[in-house]
């Protein structure tokens, strides 16, 4: 999953998202994945959780990688249905 020989000769780009992880995947290491499996670095701008931890967790966040991997990325969060609110650059 980590990066291409042919993602590796264009530079690094960063890009910003809010995303909502749901309770169900509190105890799953999900933005960890995307810094071991995706080789991106995770840079948390803002994130909300609920006292309780019995909503979602609201989550802004800065991926700093190769394109490819950032859409790898991406893929991985919507497989797992989360939602993935906004994306700027």
């Amino acid at each position: 999953m980590s990066s291409s020989l042919s993602s590796k000769s264009q530079e690094k780009v960063l890009h910003s998202i809010s995303i909502h992880i749901p309770q169900q995947f509190h105890k799953e290491p999900v933005l960890a994945q995307l810094i071991s499996n995706y080789d991106l670095i995770v840079n948390f701008r803002a994130a909300v959780l609920d006292q309780k931890a019995t909503g979602g967790g609201w989550f802004n966040l800065d991926l700093e990688g190769y394109p490819q991997d950032i859409d790898n990325a991406l893929s991985y969060l919507q497989h797992l249905e989360i939602e993935i609110f906004r994306t700027y650059t």
